[in-house]
């Protein structure tokens, strides 16, 4: 007689995992519900729910025995998942509050105010400023105002002159605020929604300080100095900085080479100073662990020993949110080695996830949390079953351990992929290698390192001794990072990533986790199929879908720079920004989000003149990615950024055609390129924006029409030879919304629905002009400037033309 059983998770034994799972899933729904769900309709069902399930709890009715235990579990899964959403629907509460409250900052934008506060952090931006995070407790206006209300805000050095010594804390300074950052082009890192993560509500630049003074003689600031500075005394220049940052997670000193070089040799984890530097401190007490078996009271002393470890290594990092996180996992786990409780690993590192949620529900949706409790759980449930592969006779000698760290890296690296690639575009191929030539080094160099930096005083003159060992170390890991992720094979570009990865991916972790489970593994099997079908129908939908033009118009300030991409992916840009001597959009903006975009050729290249807002990135461009064609008027103009892209297109064999009018362009055979103007008798004008290349596209019944800056005596000249041919539905408008173009007689011909203005905001031009925007706004149609909406993205389905952005 054959017995038939099934599987069943034994979610008993992982309490806090069944709570973080409910208390996470009412995150996320209050996430995506946003404001459309008030923090009152949670609390009131939370009540309701609350009620009901005690009157189910303490009722004796006989006709609820049977279905009592069914319906108090559903009820109480209800109650933590309403909890989780109420908490996350607190915390935006509390953020849109702060932010209304310090509304009045947004008044005085650009101009100069005196503060007084606190200095909470300090560090160096990218360019080698100082950068200040303050503290404010009072704020005196221009207008003589007082404002008593408490906020934090970022301050900028002056090109990186160390205005208030280190030891001082207490600060009262004149402050010239910025404008709030907004994210303008759709590659770039939204710097405002980051400084509101971290509570900074206001951003600017320190133009004078009045005073400041030291602080407490003793606080965590104060020691945080003097490990930096001793730091500063035992290595040189290089190798201090980056001490600092592998050992207190200290990375505003290192250049952006150096971090995406880490980045891409799939090191980065070790400058992030979480779990396994933790690890690497909490390594040499577990050594201990046996010997305090033997005490009675042995088991608490090593609690307090460990508290006191963790809580002085967060310290030291400034109690960053990874240190934290890591501090918690690294204590429930020491707690459960010490108490004889390890086998319940999976249910410790839900407590600390609950933990860091019940205080930060938005945790959830920071990166830094998603990696480091993926991280984890991926060793965890994975590791037992991929140390298998390592042969028995390696397992526990030298060699295994080593196989080991490869593996470990493998796993982790592999088990992160949807992670990596979603959030920084970038996968790192050559990471397992990297990590196991330097992993190994760390497990002594960040301890010993870390007791150096801070003891080293006490040592003395065999301080520079001991350092010497650990500077090697430091320049072994800056060379692989720099030899392994300097290479182009190093990492993989990955765009466009579907969702659906997450499931699939989450599917394929637990798969493998309950490989020798089989009544669990087919069930598990089937879930990750039926998730990886899913993901290939909407990979198909997509691709099905790709028979759309899409046109990008980025924010480049006042110039010009328009990326089409047609419907069989060739790609054009219309102009290439604007030039500076601090600079040029090429290298700012063009450059970055082609590869954003994983463009890898530009197949024409219109200019529609040679000024420097229009033609300010071509020479960075050339350098960068290949061009087939560029197109432009046979305009000779006298500057030297003219002549330098030109001698640039010459030597890099580019076809440089000069396009008159009645010329039709052939890039994709599903777009028609008509060149409107200028024609021979106007393109050596005296007027070089009369002179602009001016085009117009069609794809299907929709049509586009771009005229660079032409001015009325070009538009005049347009009208009166097209005519009706002119009537487009998408005018890019001429010359950054100027007085000079947008005529009502070219208007009148071309009748857009949609107009789009590439124009700077609070320029010294005065663009867009009343008067054009009064013309504009007479033809009906939907106008949208860059100034006010950062870069502009719309889409052709060969029907209708639809904002995306």
């Amino acid at each position: 007689m054959s017995q038939h059983s099934t599987y069943h998770f034994p979610f008993a034994s992982y309490p806090a995992l069944r709570v973080a799972l409910l208390l996470i899933g009412g995150i996320i729904l209050a996430h995506l519900s946003g404001s459309r769900i008030s923090l009152a309709t949670y609390l009131a069902t939370f009540t309701a729910l609350f009620i009901t399930w005690a009157v189910i709890e303490f009722s004796r009715n006989s006709h609820l025995k049977l279905w009592k235990s069914t319906l108090t579990i559903i009820l109480y899964s209800m109650m933590a998942v309403c909890f989780g959403a109420g908490l996350m629907s607190a915390e935006q509460y509390k953020q849109e509050l702060h932010q209304t409250q310090t509304a009045p900052l947004q008044l005085y934008e650009w101009e100069t105010i005196t503060i007084q506060g606190e200095i909470q952090s300090r560090g160096k931006s990218s360019g080698g400023r100082n950068v200040y995070e303050v503290n404010v407790k009072q704020t005196h206006f221009p207008d003589v105002i007082n404002w008593l209300q408490l906020y934090t805000i970022r301050v900028y050095g002056n090109d990186g002159d160390p205005l208030i010594p280190e030891s001082h804390q207490s600060v009262e300074a004149q402050i010239r605020l910025y404008g709030f950052p907004e994210k303008r082009n759709p590659h770039e890192f939204d710097y405002g929604s980051w400084l509101l993560s971290r509570s900074i509500v206001a951003h600017g630049e320190l133009e004078y300080v009045i005073h400041s003074e030291s602080g407490r003689s003793l606080g965590w600031i104060t020691i945080r100095q003097h490990v930096r500075s001793t730091i500063d005394d035992l290595f040189d220049k290089n190798e201090a900085s980056l001490a600092k940052a592998l050992f207190i997670g200290y990375k505003k000193e290192l250049t952006g080479e150096t971090r995406q070089a880490f980045s891409r040799a799939g090191l980065s984890h070790i400058m992030a100073v979480s779990g396994m530097h933790v690890g690497f401190i909490v390594a040499p007490f577990w050594l201990l662990i046996p010997w305090l078996w033997r005490w009675t009271w042995g088991k608490y002393l090593g609690v307090i020993i460990l508290t006191l470890i963790l809580i002085g290594y967060a310290g030291l990092t400034g109690f960053s949110a990874s240190v934290s996180r890591a501090s918690i996992m690294a204590w429930l786990l020491t707690y459960g080695k010490l108490f004889q409780k390890l086998r319940h690993s999976v249910n410790l590192l839900a407590v600390a996830a609950l933990i860091l949620l019940l205080i930060h529900p938005s945790e959830l949706f920071d990166v830094g949390f998603q990696l480091s409790f993926s991280a984890v759980l991926i060793i965890l449930l994975i590791m037992p079953e991929a140390q298998r592969l390592i042969p028995l006779r390696y397992r526990y000698n030298w060699k295994g351990g080593l196989m080991t760290i490869v593996l470990i890296s493998v796993l982790v690296q592999s088990g992160l992929f949807p992670i990596l690639a979603v959030y920084f575009g970038e996968f790192s191929v050559i990471g397992p290698v990297a990590n196991a030539l330097v992993v190994p080094l760390l497990g002594v160099v960040v301890p010993a390192g870390l007791l150096l930096s801070v003891a080293g005083p006490w040592f003395g003159d065999a301080a520079s001794l001991f350092s010497i060992p650990i500077g090697w170390s430091l320049r072994w890991i800056g060379e692989v990072a720099n030899n392994a992720g300097g290479t182009s094979w190093s990492y993989l570009s990955v765009a466009d990533l579907s969702l659906w990865i997450f499931p699939v991916w989450l599917c394929l972790v637990l798969t493998v986790a309950s490989f020798r489970i089989p009544r669990l593994r087919w069930k598990l099997s089937i879930l990750f199929l039926g998730a990886a079908n899913i993901m290939l129908m909407d990979l198909f939908i997509q691709e099905w879908n790709q028979n759309k033009l899409t046109l990008t118009m980025l924010d480049v300030g006042q110039g010009d720079a328009i990326h089409i991409e047609t419907p069989s992916g060739k790609h054009i840009l219309v102009d290439a920004g604007r030039w500076s001597p601090g600079g040029n959009s090429g290298e700012r903006t063009i450059i970055p989000y082609l590869e954003y975009k994983q463009v890898d050729k530009l197949d024409a290249v219109m200019l529609s003149h040679p000024h420097a807002d229009h033609i300010g990135g071509m020479p960075d461009l050339i350098k960068s990615i290949p061009i087939r064609t560029i197109y432009q008027s046979d305009y000779e103009y006298d500057s030297r950024l003219y002549e330098r892209y030109m001698s640039l297109a010459d030597s890099a064999n580019i076809r440089v055609h000069y396009a008159e009018s009645g010329g039709i362009i052939d890039v994709d055979p599903a777009v028609r390129l008509f060149i409107l103007g200028p024609d021979a008798a106007t393109a050596k004008s005296g007027n070089v924006n009369n002179s602009s290349l001016s085009f117009r596209l069609d794809y299907g019944e929709t049509s586009f029409l771009f005229t660079g800056d032409a001015e009325a005596a070009q538009e005049r000249t347009l009208a009166k030879r097209y005519g009706n041919f002119l009537d487009i539905d998408f005018l890019k408008t001429g010359h950054h919304g100027s007085k000079t173009s947008s005529s009502p007689r070219f208007l009148n011909y071309a009748t857009p629905e949609i107009t789009a203005t590439s124009v700077a905001f609070q320029n010294r031009f005065g663009h867009p002009n009343r008067e054009a925007v009064t013309y504009l706004a007479g033809t009906g149609a939907k106008n949208y400037f860059t100034s006010l909406s950062g870069a502009l993205i719309f889409t052709s389905d060969g029907e209708t033309i639809k904002r995306e952005q």
